[in-house]
């Protein structure tokens, strides 16, 4: 209880390392390195075409909230303004300034929606498997994000660069690789250290498992 944030100290000192663009691609992998999925999603399925194997797959993801639709109908708006006073609690917890905690709140959540309006929604991936397969090469993804390396992230992760790979929904991957060159260095820390806190939050002390509660238990769930 009286360690608050301490366990993960190194990650957000890692997290605070970022000063300009070109940081961003290493966070990222570090954060992915132990299992908090930022950016998009990463993990080995079956190869769609080829039964006998497994391929990795990187999808869209790096949302907080279950849908993009969250983020793009009205109707969800006080759902998201609920998500972003969590946000700001979250980071007020892990050591930001109250004032602070509530800019990068909102910072956090206009990042979120940029994703989101690249995003399928749960309906449109349900109804149609061949969006999370798109085969390519190493060579040609890389061509497709200028910004972001995947030859660095396989090595980044200790997986042998892959012959061919499946990059789901690459106008997403594109969109995040853009966010990398054009987006504020601080906007990222703040993205990058909340969903750090957050993914920590059911095993930090009792502050940061009574917000995790209210919010995805209460909030989005309904649980009493």
């Amino acid at each position: 209880e009286a360690d608050g944030a301490k366990p993960i100290a190194p990650l957000l000192d890692r997290i605070n390392g970022i000063k300009k663009s070109k940081d961003v691609p290493a966070a990222i992998a570090a954060l992915h390195q132990v299992g908090i999925p930022v950016a998009f999603n990463f993990g080995p399925d079956v190869d769609l075409k080829a039964l006998d194997r497994h391929i990795g797959y990187f999808s869209q993801g790096g949302l907080g909230l279950p849908d993009p639709e969250y983020y793009t109908k009205a109707e969800n708006k006080d759902k998201l303004a609920a998500y972003q006073a969590h946000i700001a609690k979250v980071l007020e917890l892990s050591g930001t300034p109250a004032a602070d905690a509530a800019k990068q709140a909102k910072d956090v959540v206009a990042f979120e929606t940029r994703l989101a309006k690249v995003s399928k929604t749960s309906t449109e991936l349900s109804r149609d498997a061949s969006l999370f397969y798109n085969p390519v090469t190493l060579e040609q993804a890389d061509k497709l994000t200028p910004n972001w390396s995947w030859t660095a992230f396989f090595k980044s992760q200790g997986v042998a660069p892959q012959p061919k790979f499946s990059l789901a929904i690459p106008a997403f991957h594109q969109e995040v690789g853009k966010m990398i060159g054009d987006t504020d260095p601080a906007v990222w820390r703040a993205y990058l250290r909340f969903h750090a806190v957050d993914a920590a939050s059911p095993y930090l002390s009792q502050p940061f498992v009574q917000e995790n509660f209210d919010f995805y238990g209460k909030t989005l769930n309904g649980q009493p």
